[in-house]
């Protein structure tokens, strides 16, 4: 189970604290986990940062530690690792050249012991420590090749690719029985052979991923968001060796038939909706003009991967279509995420204030509305943190005020209920009892949470 880092059945929340100043050094940040237990949440807390003992890395000005968080057992052990992003760690000189760090489970939760730096200055890692990359601006994890080893793709968003600015890069390193490995890494831009696309600047490719197993084969596949004022998405498939060119699709909003929009950061879900052992793909995107809320893709997953074509209204469940949400939302605060909120069995899915309810065909038409602090979480997450069937939403707030403070961030945590609602919100902060920190001005956090 992702983030369930000591075993113990129940997941645990990480959150990037990536304006974590210590020992006199502003920025350097750091990352919180907070350990789940058959009733939820609790105090047992560790605090995790480049320069604690037995972990590498030193602590220096601006590196933002925690940035990016993603969870998944590499080394196939049964416990829960965790990567890190350090996208404006510097590296050989290289301003904000970006870093990733993987921290490995253990019966007793995260250890230090074994942890890897990873960077394009890495032995096996294609390219070079350039500044401005932001290596590890975005993160996230798949089982490409179905070996049973979590994989780590990395996004490269700023990277300049063969004279491009901006155009982006994806780098993905395989699991192994010994962790991440370099061998057989993978090098992916808009301007890969198979790709059908080319290669042009200012995309930011990589800058935004999802991760599921869209044809059923057992292997995940990967979404990468290339143009993000057309929504271009790729569809890369898992293969026996990774991933593979073979197979890949190209498409964007306008192939649904919708109108321009801009895709979010946090707005691409892979899951399965409708139960039959391929993901779905989900997509949120708002309207340039900021005032028309909402529409979101429903695309389902087949065996010959997903069928872009131009979607009407979503009718029966299970079915390809899209839905208009209310507008009242807080556009640039608003995520989506999927889990079994109502403990049905069934997926749910979740835009920004709006809980889609899943039924045994897929997402049905009942939309249960949340509180107003739900569709204000800049990054939130999805996560089995207690006993029961019930997922627990985590709402991260990096901007919010806590004791009069400026913006040292907070989490709201709520559970799943059976009619959809959320159950009662406990709020976590570095001010909350037994856990370990301080709150301080411009702290963030919750600038990622999992």
């Amino acid at each position: 189970m992702p983030f369930d880092f000591d075993g113990d059945g129940f997941a645990d929340m990480a959150i990037g604290i990536k304006g974590e100043d210590l020992r006199g050094k502003a920025n350097v940040g750091a990352v919180q986990v907070i350990y789940g237990s058959e009733s939820g949440p609790t105090p047992h807390d560790q605090l995790w940062h480049q320069g604690r003992k037995g972990v590498k890395g030193a602590l220096e000005r601006g590196d933002g530690f925690g940035q990016r968080l993603t969870s998944g057992d590499f080394d196939g052990d049964g416990y829960a690792d965790l990567a890190v992003g350090i996208p404006s760690e510097d590296i050989g000189g290289k301003r904000n050249a970006g870093a990733v760090q993987v921290l490995y489970g253990s019966p007793t939760g995260l250890t230090a012991d074994g942890d890897q730096v990873w960077h394009q200055g890495s032995p096996g890692v294609p390219g070079g420590n350039q500044a401005g990359d932001y290596f590890g601006y975005s993160l996230e994890v798949g089982d490409f090749q179905g070996d049973g080893y979590a994989d780590l793709v990395v996004g490269i968003g700023q990277e300049e690719v063969r004279g491009k600015k901006y155009a982006g890069r994806v780098v993905v390193l395989y699991g192994s029985a010994s962790g991440l490995t370099s061998a057989g890494v993978q090098s992916w831009d808009q301007g890969s052979p198979g790709l059908d696309s080319q290669l042009t600047r200012y995309v930011q490719f990589g800058a935004h991923l999802a991760t599921g197993d869209v044809n059923g084969d057992g292997r995940d596949d990967l979404v990468v968001r290339g143009d993000w004022e057309s929504g271009e998405l790729h569809v890369i498939l898992g293969g026996a060796k990774g991933l593979t060119a073979s197979g890949s699709q190209l498409f964007d909003l306008a192939d649904l038939g919708m109108p321009r929009h801009f895709l979010g950061e946090q707005m691409i879900t892979l899951e399965d909706f409708d139960g039959d052992g391929r993901d779905d793909l989900a997509l949120a995107a708002y309207d340039s003009g900021f005032n028309d809320g909402f529409t979101v893709a429903l695309l389902h997953g087949r065996a010959g991967g997903l069928r872009p074509h131009p979607l009407g209204p979503v009718g029966q469940p299970g079915s390809d279509g899209t839905l208009e949400l209310d507008p009242d939302l807080e556009l640039w605060d608003a995520t989506t995420d999927s889990g079994d909120l109502t403990g049905d069995g069934h997926v749910d899915l979740r835009v920004g204030r709006d809980v889609l309810i899943g039924t045994s065909q897929g997402l049905g038409s009942a939309v249960v509305r949340w509180p107003e602090w739900s569709g204000r979480c800049p990054k939130s997450n999805a996560l089995p943190l207690s006993g029961g069937t019930h997922v627990w939403f985590l709402c991260a707030y990096p901007r919010g005020a806590v004791d009069g403070l400026d913006r040292p961030g907070y989490v709201t945590v709520a559970q799943g209920t059976a009619d959809g609602t959320p159950g009662p919100a406990t709020v976590w902060h570095q001010n909350s009892p037994g856990i370990k920190g301080t709150a301080e001005a411009r702290d963030f956090f919750g600038s990622h949470v999992g």
